[in-house]
C-alpha cells in the first residue's frame, strides 16, 4: 500500500473571496473561529481590504449568555467604530446576532455554560456576526462545539 502525503497551503485571503469580493460572513466566522493570537493580525487584514471589523468574547449559561452575546457584539461594534450609533444600524447587528444565536435555542443550553467569541464584519453596508464556542455538557465532562452565523446585506446607514 503506498501512502502520498499531500500538503496544501492555503492563504486566509482566499477562504475570504467569494468571487471578487471579501465575504463579511466568511470573514466573520474566521474571526470567530480563529486562535485568538491571530485576532488583531486578521482585523487589520479585513481593515486593508475596505471592512471594518471587531472580535468580543461571552460566557455563561442560559439567557444570561444570550443577554451577554447581543449586549457584548452591540459595545464592541459601536465602541470600535464598526457600525455608526444608530438605531437602524443597531436593529441590523441586532438581527445578524438574533440569526447566530439560534443554534443556542435549545433546552440542553438551559442549564449548559458557554464560552463564545464573536466575530462581527461590516462592508459598505452589509453586517456579519459569527459566534463560535464550546458548551459544557452537565454531567458528562464534555464539551462540544457550538457556531452561528447572521448577514444582513444593505441593512447599514454609512
Amino acid at each position: 500500500m503506498v501512502v502520498r502525503t499531500v500538503t496544501v497551503r492555503l492563504s486566509i485571503q482566499v477562504v475570504l473571496y467569494t468571487g471578487e469580493e471579501i465575504s463579511v460572513g466568511k470573514a466573520a466566522l474566521a474571526l470567530a473561529m480563529g486562535s485568538n493570537e491571530y485576532d488583531d493580525c486578521l482585523v487589520s487584514l479585513l481593515e486593508a481590504k475596505g471592512c471594518r471589523a471587531v472580535v468580543t468574547r461571552a460566557g455563561g449559561r442560559g439567557d444570561n449568555l444570550k443577554d451577554k452575546m447581543l449586549r457584548n457584539t452591540l459595545s464592541a461594534a459601536e465602541n470600535s467604530g464598526v457600525i455608526k450609533d444608530l438605531v437602524g444600524n443597531r436593529y441590523a447587528l441586532a438581527q445578524c446576532v438574533e440569526r447566530a444565536m439560534k443554534s443556542f435555542e435549545s433546552p440542553l443550553m438551559d442549564i449548559s455554560g458557554a464560552g463564545v467569541k464573536i466575530g462581527v464584519v461590516v462592508k459598505d453596508a452589509d453586517v456579519a456576526v459569527a459566534i463560535y464556542g464550546t458548551v459544557g455538557v452537565p454531567g458528562l465532562d464534555v464539551d462540544r462545539e457550538i457556531s452561528g452565523l447572521g448577514v444582513e446585506r444593505n441593512a447599514l446607514i454609512t
